[in-house]
């Protein structure tokens, strides 16, 4: 299964002001952007040490979502953050997940935008000419209780690398406000062979997003962290 697709399935149950190209709005949350991006991993534990040894900042343990995958939270700043996600210990691996287990390596697998309420999200992207899958509700319970909600959608044509969408609940606090800080995101390209979909979803919400052609499809994450430049790839 591609990155892509993982990512699309993810949207259905989970579901530092940055340099140069990624420079945020005072109020990032009402603004489309990189809400978060997805790092898949066969083994959670063993995922949150080798990032917290490779960066310096140890991920906190999110909770659990209902269809038998766990998370891992890193902040990355200005609105945004690393979801490490993986399959819970002993769990049937729902529809879509099982290419998880065979991850190696933690990869990047997929990523969010976000930005502003429902309405005018959808509204944004239906102007900008994308067809869209109907609003899907998530949730999760944190370590302390907490339970966590959104919804998320995608477009209806599915294309390479295509982001999944997802706005909070009100009165959710957003989870780069509350893990673990001290990276930065530096730079998020998504590469692909064929952009002409991405370049438009790119404009439609003014994201600020790398773009890079390439042969082969995947994403590139690099970070700016307390033990130096880390970078993170697809598999």
């Amino acid at each position: 299964m591609g990155c892509s697709k993982l990512a699309r399935v993810f949207s259905l149950c989970c579901l530092s002001a940055l340099g140069g190209d990624f420079a945020m709005a005072t109020d990032p949350q009402h603004q489309p952007h990189v809400d978060h991006i997805l790092l898949g991993a066969a083994d959670l534990d063993r995922a949150t040490e080798l990032v917290a040894k490779t960066t310096g900042v140890r991920p906190a343990f999110g909770g659990k979502h209902p269809r038998g995958t766990q998370n891992a939270l890193l902040s990355l700043g200005g609105g945004s953050y690393l979801e490490i996600i993986a399959l819970q210990p002993e769990a049937q691996a729902p529809a879509g997940f099982s290419d998880l287990a065979k991850l190696e390596t933690p990869a990047l697998i997929g990523w969010a935008v976000s930005g502003g309420d429902l309405e005018s999200l959808r509204h944004r992207l239906e102007q900008g000419g994308f067809q869209l899958t109907p609003p899907e509700p998530g949730s999760r319970i944190t370590p302390s209780g907490t339970t966590l909600n959104w919804q998320t959608f995608n477009v209806a044509h599915q294309f390479a690398l295509a982001p999944f969408f997802i706005v909070w609940s009100a009165g959710t606090p957003h989870p780069s406000t509350t893990s673990p800080a001290g990276c930065k995101l530096r730079d998020f390209v998504v590469a692909s062979p064929d952009l002409t979909e991405l370049k438009r979803l790119k404009s439609t919400l003014a994201l600020r997003v790398d773009l890079a052609a390439s042969p082969k499809p995947g994403f590139t994450l690099r970070l700016d962290c307390p033990k130096g430049p880390v970078t993170f790839k697809s598999p």
